[in-house]
């Protein structure tokens, strides 16, 4: 089975816009190019439009969020909005300002207007982080040492406190050092480790990744700590070279 082409990106409308002309069929007329606008925005960019109505009409839909229509000077956009009594749908008017002189322009103010509001709204990205790096050999003594001190510290504490312990045998004098040495040593791993989890967590909030693989992230960075974060620094400078040459794409067209 062929696989599926990957969704276009919004710096690609023109040429989602007119592909579908092929080179027989002449200039495509702005009806057209209205039409596949439409289309590939509601397939593959409803991020954008739910970003769209945050941040210039100062609204948060709860879902099915449709670009109705577009013109020379307006975007139209449809939602809906889940109450405790009911579902209700809502349209709204963003005016564009300046107007459009054509509807070949489409693609430098609808990326320009995306750029502008997940910027205004505290995002790093139009499109979001999804991506999911695993583990690498590295971090299983990581992995190892941290699980083994949450075992022993908070779900089997006995094996450090029983008096009969191993780790009570070495003695500086009357005193039995290691097990308090142990617990300090893992607490500080964990409240480090879990420093490295928050911080995780910031930095997929600001690159907007799914909720699921959200998750695995911060697990991740709280279980190995430095290498998960190194993983995730990689996927964040992709984005950002992705997104700087969006923006000079833009600037250029300007």
């Amino acid at each position: 089975m062929a696989e599926s082409a990957a969704p276009t990106p919004v710096a690609d409308i023109p040429a989602a816009a007119s592909a579908a002309g092929g080179p027989k069929a002449g200039p495509p007329t702005p009806e057209n190019i209205k039409g596949r606008i439409l289309k590939h925005m509601n397939k593959d960019h409803e991020l954008s439009l739910t970003d769209y109505l945050r941040f210039y009409k100062g609204v948060t839909p709860s879902r099915n969020v449709v670009l109705k229509d577009i013109t020379l000077s307006s975007l139209t956009l449809t939602y809906e909005v889940i109450t405790n009594r009911a579902i209700e749908e809502h349209e709204e008017v963003i005016e564009l300002n300046p107007p459009m002189k054509s509807m070949s322009e489409a693609r430098d103010v609808l990326v320009g207007m995306a750029l502008q509001a997940s910027e205004g709204l505290g995002y790093s990205t139009v499109s979001p982080v999804d991506s999911f790096l695993r583990p690498t050999l590295i971090s299983v003594p990581i992995i190892a040492l941290i699980v083994s001190g949450l075992y022993f510290i908070v779900l089997a504490p006995t094996a450090i406190n029983n008096p009969d312990s191993i780790l009570r045998q070495f003695k500086v004098g009357q005193y039995s050092p290691l097990p308090l040495l142990i617990k300090i040593a893992v607490w500080i791993a964990l409240i480090y480790h879990a420093g490295e989890a928050f911080v995780m967590y910031i930095w997929t909030g600001a690159y907007r990744v799914p909720t699921f693989k959200q998750i695995a992230w911060v697990l991740c960075a709280f279980l190995e700590g430095w290498p998960a974060l190194s993983r995730f620094r990689t996927l964040m400078e992709e984005k950002d070279q992705h997104s700087e040459k969006t923006k000079d794409s833009v600037q250029k067209s300007e």
